[in-house]
């Protein structure tokens, strides 16, 4: 929603800056909370260029641990609202938190309430990071064109409306398909009517914690309350039955929802089935339960522990709940692009050519991007990600901000549970560094939008200084090397050195005044309430936000004390050089590496390289046929669904 300030009574016009307020307002502990923000965007500028190194090392040990996690959060706001920006930083404003300054080292604990964004249109120069020095550049052109990425909202397609008609009608239905065919766009579509209809008594769930998170739900062990479903069928029943609160949910449940089915072993399926059944005395297949399974069999396969896993098609049961099987052909995430949509059609199921092969080896060129924002990098280990994404940071020369979380609950049960959210205990950020944002603050800043730091600042000093430069021109290099040294004084009396006040000597006659008040405005700000504000790229354009801390809350169920569900409050960033193909799975990145030499898993490929939405933003290294692994049984069941 955009607005206009209001100033001494007339509506301000600005030249340089527009706003926009949306806000997040959650309700918890019967303590409510807004969070504001205002948005600041530049258009077709140009931030930094791009780091000619690729970032794979020759380090041949890898870790082959995988996030098999079971345990589940939402990590969205439930409620989006809009406020209006009161554009007065000489106003008092509080913090509802208590942050602390870690000791005497460069590693600042911050955070406060509030999500400030500013937006900024017809920007022509701005500069690029060199060792946290800025530069004066001219606008530029990226070699790439701009990505739309494509999604469909509420308009689905007619398959994608047979899925939906067939769940209405009672069906127990598998709906599958390729990456890209829209099967999350019509998982959310399903879960707002039925939600509509059933209220809680429908779940939705995921076998991981990163897959529940995609879909706002919880693990399919969490939902159901079987803990990690050791035990026999008979003996989880009886567990349920001694348990009011778990014997009235499994009752009272009408329809169950499981995403990433590839990912849930036949056996446990099988177990889950039999458990209904006991649970509710009833012969009818899941004891009467409308099953709704959605995945795709061609992608991670399923864990299972000391044995062979057997996919849930394979189990006793599947032929007997599953009665509608509906397969989505038409591709939305590589619209457009219809070379790749057919060379990952050949990957998917390891059918190629020698003419798609060459296809994929022509990828392991560099794509080079000169906005500063670089590709995601995916791995197919957590410790190749968080080595990745440490080397780069330990590569930016300016100050570090270390951001710690805070949890609600502090027992030592919740531990499992705050270990698998998207969100990190621990946080450190430094201008420069490339982040991805993990929730959906409004229509354009979604969840997977990628940015890089640009500096750090309070929320009152973040006003001043748009109250001091933006009626002026376009933001140069000139000014935003002002804006970095303002921000840089936070907290600080200590005597300028001589190279910043050679720098204050370059400040035009005409802003020196107001540029010292800044900087002593700055100085009595404190470092508790310093957050990052980041560039994100959009669609088209670029915003910058004053990023605040978020809640993540964790759902364990109505059984719960008092006290309320536990959530952890912590920015809503993960450093983005890197991410592994599991964190990855159900993602869509605008830009995207591989490194196919490391891949070790059946669908680790596939997985990997849908991800991307178009050949111009992918980027393959040591693609090789023998790497690409289908599963010889999965192909024959998919065959049997087009008969």
């Amino acid at each position: 929603m955009s607005t206009k300030i209001k100033k001494k009574g007339s509506l301000v016009q600005h030249s340089i800056f527009s706003f926009h307020c949306p806000g997040v307002s959650k309700v918890d502990n019967d303590k409510s909370k807004s969070q504001q923000s205002k948005n600041i965007s530049r258009q077709n500028s140009v931030l930094s260029a791009t780091d000619n190194d690729d970032g794979f090392g020759d380090d041949s040990s890898y870790d082959t641990s995988i996030d098999a996690s079971m345990e589940i959060s939402n990590f969205r706001d439930p409620t989006l609202e809009s406020v209006l920006l009161q554009h007065r930083a000489n106003q008092p404003l509080t913090s509802q938190r208590n942050p602390k300054i870690l000791g005497e080292s460069n590693l600042v604990n911050a955070g406060q309430n509030k999500s400030n964004s500013l937006k900024r249109s017809n920007s022509d120069i701005l500069s690029t990071f060199d060792g946290g020095q800025a530069k004066k550049i001219a606008r530029s052109t990226s070699n790439t064109a701009p990505v739309i990425l494509h999604t469909e909202g509420t308009q689905l397609s007619a398959e994608q409306k047979e899925v939906i008609e067939s769940v209405l009608a009672g069906r127990n239905v598998f709906y599958t398909g390729s990456a890209g065919t829209g099967k999350s766009v019509v998982l959310r579509e399903l879960v707002r009517i039925l939600k509509g209809k059933y209220g809680d008594n429908m779940g939705v769930t995921a076998p991981t914690g990163m897959a529940a998170c995609n879909i706002q739900g919880q693990t399919i062990y969490k939902f159901l309350e079987i803990g990690l479903a050791m035990k026999s069928a008979p003996e989880l029943a009886n567990m349920i039955r001694k348990n009011h609160h778990k014997l009235n949910k499994w009752i009272r449940l009408r329809v169950l929802i499981i995403d990433e089915i590839s990912m849930i072993d036949g056996a446990l399926f099988d177990k889950l089935e039999h458990v209904a059944r006991l649970v509710r005395k009833s012969d009818k297949p899941f004891g009467g339960i409308q099953i709704v399974c959605t995945g795709d069999f061609y992608q991670l396969p399923p864990v299972a522990v000391n044995r062979s896993a057997l996919f849930c098609f394979q189990s006793k049961s599947w032929s007997k709940v599953i009665n509608k099987n509906i397969v989505l052909k038409q591709i939305f995430r590589q619209k457009g692009d219809n070379d790749l949509i057919e060379m990952l059609n050949a990957l998917r199921t390891g059918e190629l050519t020698n003419e798609i092969v060459a296809k994929f080896k022509s990828l392991a060129r560099m794509v080079n991007y000169t906005d500063g924002i670089e590709p995601t990098q995916l791995f197919p280990t957590r410790r190749e990600v968080s080595e990745a994404n440490s080397l780069r940071l330990e590569k930016l020369s300016s100050k570090a901000y270390k951001y710690t979380a805070q949890d609600s609950h502090k027992g030592e049960q919740y531990k499992a549970q705050y270990a698998q959210l998207l969100c990190d205990e621990s946080l450190v950020l430094k201008e420069g560094a490339q982040v991805m944002n993990i929730k959906n603050i409004n229509d354009d800043l979604v969840n997977g939008t990628l940015g890089t730091v640009l500096f750090f600042s309070t929320q009152r000093l973040f006003l001043k200084i748009l109250e001091i430069y933006s009626p002026l021109e376009a933001m140069d290099a000139q000014m935003l090397k002002e804006v970095k040294f303002v921000t840089s004084r936070v907290g600080s009396v200590k005597e300028w050195k001589d190279d910043e006040r050679m720098l204050f000597q370059q400040v035009p006659s005409e802003r020196k005044t107001q540029f010292e008040s800044l900087v002593q405005f700055a100085a009595l700000e404190s470092t508790e309430n310093i957050l990052p504000v980041v560039l994100f790229k959009l669609n088209g354009s670029d915003e910058a936000v004053l990023v605040d801390k978020q809640e993540f809350p964790i759902e364990i169920g109505k059984e719960n004390t008092a006290a309320g569900n536990p959530y952890r409050t912590q920015l809503p960033l993960l450093l983005s050089w890197a991410m592994s193909i599991h964190k990855a799975q159900g993602q869509t990145l605008p830009r995207v590496k591989i490194d196919l030499d490391r891949v070790f898993e059946n669908g680790h490929a596939y997985v990997a390289i849908s991800r991307a939405v178009s050949r111009e933003t992918l980027q393959v290294r040591h693609f090789d046929i023998g790497k690409v692994k289908a599963s010889p049984v999965v192909k024959q069941f998919y065959q049997s669904l087009e008969k």
